[in-house]
């Protein structure tokens, strides 16, 4: 639980005035896009704020889902809006990777799995959100940086998608468990910056009609919480290595079943938010 809203807040403020003029953010409707675009207009202003919402079909857009819960919210917090669709991007991708040709040395599946799909829509909206950031930098001659909008409940367990949502300039909220996250939703509505109804309290990542993070996970954020908090390591963010979690310093605490499903995702998949590796060469070298 946040035990200090108003202090986490100017941190940030302070934060992100030093970092860069104006943000650029993809705005899903979903709870975390929506608290971090709270944070950056009371940061930089509404007038430095660039929410970009990035369908993949039409029903994205029906009112109560995905954008068309987004565009509602960033009027209502007076930021730019940017509507731009990701159908074309991501289907050109899809079929140019199953496109068959003279070269292949097997043959390959015609069809994409849901998850492999689902990336694809995840990296299609960074490739837009970095390409628009480029191009209002050059436009506006401003510092204009990506703001990524993981949590620590999603990032711990590595439950993005690599260059996609996990790729980012700065990241607001990735130190905030999900519970916190909807803390700070919370107290936005209480303030007036946002109506309650716009909080989303069935978090999707959007890669497929359908997907639900929680039913995809097998655990709900509120389970894996405790989970996440007990096998951290406070100094690195890192789970501490070999499964072994310190009591009290010295001491070891059985895992659950949790913990164990926590612990194998965050190994898995810690490579998301880390630099890729480079082989060390230069001994051989002059």
């Amino acid at each position: 639980m946040i035990k200090d809203i108003l202090n986490l807040k100017k941190t940030i403020k302070e934060e992100l005035q030093d970092f860069t003029d104006i943000a650029i953010l993809g705005l899903s409707g979903g709870v975390d896009s929506l608290v971090t675009s709270c944070l950056l207009v009371e940061a930089l202003g509404s007038e430095n704020v660039y929410t970009i919402h990035m369908p993949y079909s039409d029903t994205d857009m029906i009112e109560g889902r995905f954008n068309g819960n987004s565009l509602k919210i960033a009027e209502k917090i007076k930021a730019i809006s940017l509507v731009r669709p990701i159908s074309g991007l991501v289907n050109a991708l899809d079929n140019t990777i199953i496109t068959k040709n003279l070269l292949d040395k097997k043959e390959l599946s015609s069809n994409l799995s849901k998850l492999n799909h689902g990336n694809s829509r995840a990296r299609a909206r960074m490739s837009m959100l970095y390409g628009l950031g480029y191009h209002l930098e050059e436009s506006l001659k401003k510092r204009v940086r990506v703001i990524g909008t993981g949590n620590l409940s999603e990032d711990y367990i590595g439950y993005d998608s690599k260059f996609g949502d996990s790729a980012w300039d700065l990241c607001l909220i990735g130190e905030l468990l999900k519970s916190e996250v909807y803390q700070l939703a919370e107290h936005f509505a209480d303030i007036g910056l946002i109506e309650k109804n716009m909080i989303d309290y069935h978090p999707s990542a959007g890669l497929w009609e359908g997907q639900s993070d929680e039913e995809e996970l097998g655990y709900s954020y509120a389970a894996m919480e405790p989970s996440i908090l007990k096998t951290r390591n406070p100094e690195t963010g890192l789970a501490y290595r070999g499964y072994e979690i310190p009591v009290a310093g010295i001491n070891r605490t059985p895992l659950s079943e949790v913990d164990t499903f926590v612990l194998n995702r965050h190994f898995k998949n810690r490579h998301k938010h880390m630099a890729p590796p480079v082989i060390k060469l230069r001994e051989f070298c002059e």
